[in-house]
């Protein structure tokens, strides 16, 4: 994920600090919550359309025990800590691979959303599922991982990093290659976009048509909670994400770099909470947890009405 570095927003350093803070610690346990009920509760784990979902919040909570530990503590200081280049490798290696993983997944799993709603048989036997389940997403994942790798820890050139910039400078030096710049922004970028806006809206539309259409109550109490679940993960990463990658896309074509500048500087920073929202997002649109959250909460108050006392 790249960062706008060539001008400041109006917000201090401590501010900045303080407004990360208060999501993030919510956010992390929000993430253990979720991953937990996932992993550990039989029906979910091995519900197919939970997979990438359970990848995608596995990943989110790397990136928030890695980078946005060093982000506030950037904030914090104002400056990079450790100054080494291997640090800063490592840091940029980390934000640029796993937001490349995360685009291009949840882009399959939107697309792949139509095949479990309204194609199960090509999913029906064991060999099926291996082949349309399995098989896209480990490609996906080599992929982000090799391309990450070939660009960031072993490119064609050298990276000059700023350690008084947030991830030193966050501009990859294949990124002044016109050809590599153009096939990160389009591949892995614009492409995925395209395809979450388009499988999302198209995957709205058709649930409708079918419910109106066959008025089937079970199948449709499935496929609602499908749906959720995918929207409203789609619309938090698109109302993030999107003009951002426009503009970036814009410039390449030949736009000036003024052009949008304070617009970028904001969403930039405010990107972060794409990664900080995402477990709540998950959370809320799963009927199971947010009734397991409320089961919760009220034993927690029954408790503490009885200790009162």
């Amino acid at each position: 994920m790249l960062y706008d570095i060539s001008s400041e927003i109006a917000i201090s350093y401590i501010v900045r600090f303080w407004i990360i803070l208060l999501f993030y610690i919510p956010s992390v346990i929000c993430s253990f919550f979720v991953l937990y009920h996932f992993l550990f509760d039989r029906t979910l784990r091995q519900a197919p359309h939970n997979h990438v979902i359970i990848i995608l919040l596995f990943i989110n909570l790397i990136v928030q025990l890695t980078s946005f530990i060093w982000i506030l503590n950037y904030y914090r200081l104002e400056y990079v800590w450790p100054q080494t280049y291997s640090f800063c490798l490592i840091w940029l290696f980390i934000d640029e691979a796993f937001y490349i993983t995360i685009t291009l997944l949840f882009a399959w799993a939107t697309f792949e959303r139509h095949i479990l709603i309204f194609h199960d048989r090509l999913v029906s036997t064991r060999y099926k599922f291996l082949f349309i389940h399995c098989l896209p997403i480990l490609l996906l994942l080599l992929y982000c991982i090799f391309y990450s790798i070939v660009v960031v820890l072993i490119p064609p050139c050298k990276h000059s990093f700023d350690y008084t910039k947030i991830v030193c400078g966050s501009f990859p030096c294949y990124y002044h290659v016109r050809l590599t710049a153009m096939w990160d922004v389009i591949v892995n970028d614009i492409i995925p976009t395209m395809t979450i806006i388009i499988c999302s809206l198209t995957l709205l539309l058709r649930v409708i048509y079918q419910k109106s259409r066959m008025h089937q109550t079970i199948h449709w109490r499935t496929h609602r909670k499908m749906t959720i679940q995918l929207l409203s993960i789609s619309l938090l990463y698109l109302f993030i994400y999107m003009p951002k990658m426009l503009i970036e896309f814009l410039r390449l074509c030949g736009i000036p770099n003024y052009v949008g500048k304070d617009f970028m500087s904001y969403a930039g920073f405010f990107a972060f909470y794409g990664n900080l929202l995402l477990p709540f997002v998950c959370a809320g649109s799963m009927p199971q947890l947010k009734k397991r959250i409320l089961k919760l909460f009220l034993c927690c108050q029954r408790h503490i009405q009885t200790i009162t006392p």
